[in-house]
C-alpha cells in the first residue's frame, strides 16, 4: 500500500537542504542522491559525515534513501526516493553560529525544504530568526525538531513563526515520552525504534528514537507535496500538509501534545491550497504591510489558535525519528494514507539542538471535515503499526534496544571498530 504513492511523486524536482552534522555521500543508499554543498565547521562541501554515529546521513537516508542491491531491496528506502539532499554541516555538536548561515545558504543554492533536526531552549536569536524569515521569503519550507526533553518547551528554530514544528509518536500512534510539546506544535512523525543509515561504512545502519527522525519524514513529506503540486506556495504546502494530518489518538482538533495531527501526504484534484501565506503565523521580520500578513485560517477551514514549532534537544543533543513514512499520492480522489510508513528497511537518526513549545494552537486551521479529512472522503483511522515493517530482533536480548545505539543484527550491519 505505500507504494501507492510514488506512481505520483517521488519528489523528483525537489532539493531538501539537510542541516546537519554532513552527509556521507557514498553511503549505498545515497549514492547520487547528494548535492555538493557546504561544511561551514570542517570545510568542504558538506559530503562528509562528522557525527559518530552518522546523524546527517541518517535524516538523509529516511527523505531521499533509495536503497540499493538487486532491486534496490537492501538498505533504507526514504520518503521522497528522487529528491535531491543538500547537505550543510554546522558541527557534531552543532554550532548555533552555523545555524543561520546555513539556512541562508540553503535557500540560495535551491532548496525548496529545509531540515532541521536539531534545536536548543531558550529565547530564540534574532540572526537566526532572520534566516528562517529569509527562507519564508524565498518560499521554501522549513521543518524543525520538536525535541526530545518530553517536556513543555519553546525550544528553536523550531518555535520560531512559520516554522513546521514537529513531535513524534511511537508505533501505536501514542505520544512518545520524550517528544517535547507545546502550543508552537504543528505536527507530528515516528520517532521510535527507528532505523536509517550511519557513518561507519557505506552500509551500515542505526537504530534510536527521537524526534529527530519524525522530522525527516515530514520534510520528506513536504517534498512529495511539493514536486507534485509545484504551483503551492510555501504557506499552501504547509496548509496541505496540515489538512491531510491524521488525528492521534481520540484527538478532536489541534492540541499542544498532537498538533495538528500525524502528518500524511496526499495528492488530491482540484484542491484549494488557500491563502498563499499559509495557516501559520509569520515573522514580523518577513512582512512589512497589511497587503503581505497571512490570513488568520487555513485554506476552508476556522483558525484555531497560533503556533509555530520547535526543534530538537540541548547543543550536543539529537533528536530525530526514521521508518519509512510513504503516502498515498492520488490523481482524481485524495487517498489519505498513514504518513509513518515503512517502505524498504526501518529508519533512524537523532539530532542535537533544542527543545518544544507551548500554550496556544497554530494560527489556521483544518480543512473540511476536521483533521486528516481529504477531499472526497477519509479513509478509516488505522494504527500506525499496520505500515510499519517487522523489526529485526533486537541485539539485546529480549531488552529494549537502547536509544541511539548501533543496531548490529541489522542486514549488512558493519562493526566500525572491526576495521
Amino acid at each position: 500500500m505505500s507504494t501507492k504513492v510514488w506512481p505520483h511523486s517521488k519528489g523528483k524536482g525537489v532539493i531538501v537542504a539537510v542541516i546537519d552534522s554532513g552527509v556521507r555521500a557514498s553511503h549505498l543508499d545515497l549514492h547520487g542522491q547528494v548535492l555538493s554543498g557546504v561544511d561551514y565547521v570542517h570545510g568542504g562541501n558538506g559530503q562528509k559525515d562528522y557525527s559518530p554515529e552518522g546523524h546527517g546521513t541518517g535524516l538523509a537516508s529516511l527523505i531521499a534513501g533509495h536503497g540499493h542491491g538487486a532491486g534496490e531491496q537492501d538498505g533504507i528506502m526514504g520518503v521522497a526516493p528522487d529528491a535531491k539532499i543538500l547537505p550543510i554541516g554546522v558541527g557534531e555538536p552543532t554550532q548555533t553560529w552555523a545555524v543561520d548561515k546555513g539556512i541562508r545558504y540553503a535557500v540560495d543554492h535551491g532548496a525548496k525544504v529545509i531540515n532541521l533536526s536539531l534545536g536548543q531552549a531558550g529565547t530564540g536569536d534574532p540572526v537566526e530568526e532572520d534566516a528562517i524569515a529569509y527562507a519564508e521569503q524565498h518560499d521554501v519550507v522549513v521543518v524543525a525538531a520538536a525535541g526530545n526533553a518530553g517536556i513543555d518547551e519553546d525550544e528553536y528554530p523550531a518555535s520560531y513563526p512559520g516554522v513546521v514544528s514537529v513531535g513524534g509518536v511511537d508505533e501505536n500512534a501514542q505520544l512518545w515520552s520524550g517528544s517535547s510539546y507545546g502550543k508552537h506544535l504543528v505536527l507530528m512523525g515516528p520517532a521510535t525504534n527507528i532505523v536509517r543509515d550511519s557513518n561507519g561504512s557505506d552500509t551500515q545502519m542505526y537504530k534510536g528514537d527521537g524526534t529527530s527522525y519524525a522530522t525527516a519524514f515530514v520534510s520528506g513529506i513536504a517534498a512529495l507535496v511539493r514536486s507534485a503540486h509545484p504551483d503551492f506556495t510555501q504557506g499552501q504546502t504547509i496548509n496541505y500538509m496540515i489538512k491531510m494530518a491524521n488525528p492521534g489518538p481520540g484527538q478532536k482538533g489541534w492540541n499542544d501534545h498532537y498538533g495538528y495531527g500525524i502528518a500524511t501526504a496526499t495528492v488530491a484534484k482540484n484542491i484549494d491550497p488557500g491563502p498563499k501565506a499559509g495557516p501559520l503565523p509569520q515573522s514580523k521580520r518577513l512582512y512589512s504591510d497589511s497587503s503581505a500578513s497571512p490570513s488568520s485560517g487555513s485554506a476552508g477551514g476556522a483558525g484555531n489558535g497560533s503556533g509555530s514549532n520547535s526543534g530538537g534537544s540541548q547543543a550536543s543533543s539529537g533528536s530525530s525519528s526514521g521508518s519509512k513514512a510513504l503516502v498515498a499520492l492520488a490523481g482524481g480522489v485524495a487517498l489519505v494514507v498513514f504518513a509513518i510508513v515503512v517502505l524498504v528497511i526501518v529508519l533512524r537518526r537523532r539530532s542535537r539542538r533544542r527543545s518544544a513549545g507551548a500554550g496556544q494552537p497554530p494560527q489556521g486551521g483544518f480543512g473540511p471535515g476536521g483533521p486528516g479529512a481529504g477531499y472526497g472522503g477519509q479513509q478509516p483511522y488505522q494504527p500506525p503499526q499496520q505500515y510499519y515493517q517487522s523489526q529485526p530482533p533486537h541485539a539485546q536480548g529480549g531488552g529494549q534496544y537502547p536509544p541511539n545505539q548501533q543496531y548490529s543484527n541489522l542486514p549488512n550491519y558493519q562493526d566500525p571498530n572491526a576495521r
